[in-house]
């Protein structure tokens, strides 16, 4: 796959689960400093309920494996290798993913703080991981766990992006990752971005569209925080 056109995928399903970044404030709107409203965080219609903990922590290595691994039905020895024999989560990211390493380094704690290429290794993984299960998926249809029975065109396109097989895609994938079911429009938005893909120029529109669903949901903050 080409880089640029990774690029393009990435930011296309990205942008499906949450808006892309609105321009920065201007000096009139509140600073940083400034306490949030008191809706904050519940959505224009109220539907979002705040956090009853509100205490977040991202998934240490051996969590993102399992995780990752048990939503996609692959052995964590699959989820994602560098040089295809280390493991990219407990072996070379494993420190960066908030995970100790005392026999090496001599780091006998996890870091403080998040590392500014978790975000970028976390999509790795993620990638890797969707990469290999739309593979076998697709080599192995009557085998097939996430993407079933979706038919393609001639162009390589998904032939009815509307239909049962593609919905049952995402509900699977929700019902899976995030244990729950998608809302109506999580559905639209993992359906529009087929149509994104295409316009991508991308040689293999409706192969790309399952991995990129499955990344944009198993990459997801919802994912990836417990």
């Amino acid at each position: 796959m080409r880089p640029d056109f990774l690029r393009v995928l990435l930011l296309s399903s990205a942008c499906v689960l949450s808006a892309c970044p609105a321009p920065s404030p201007s000096p009139s709107e509140p600073d940083a400093g400034t306490p949030p409203p008191a809706d904050a965080g519940t959505g224009s219609s109220g539907d979002v309920a705040p956090s009853s903990r509100n205490s977040l922590r991202i998934m240490n290595p051996e969590q993102l494996t399992g995780h990752f691994a048990a939503a996609l039905s692959l052995p964590p020895e699959q989820v994602c290798n560098e040089l295809g024999k280390y493991a990219c989560t407990t072996d070379v990211h494993n420190v960066v993913l908030n995970g100790v390493d005392p026999y090496v380094v001599g780091l006998f704690e996890p870091l403080k703080v998040t590392g500014a290429t978790t975000p970028n290794v976390i999509d790795r993984v993620a990638l890797a991981a969707c990469a290999r299960r739309v593979s076998l998926d697709v080599s192995t249809p009557g085998e097939a766990v996430l993407f079933k029975g979706l038919e393609l065109d001639a162009q390589g396109r998904l032939a009815n992006r509307e239909g049962a097989p593609v919905r049952d895609a995402i509900t699977s994938l929700y019902q899976r990752t995030l244990l729950r079911d998608p809302t109506e429009a999580e559905v639209g938005n993992l359906s529009q971005l087929a149509t994104q893909i295409e316009a991508s120029g991308s040689q293999t529109p409706g192969r790309d569209w399952m991995t990129m669903a499955c990344f944009a949901v198993l990459s997801s903050a919802e994912s990836i925080f417990f």
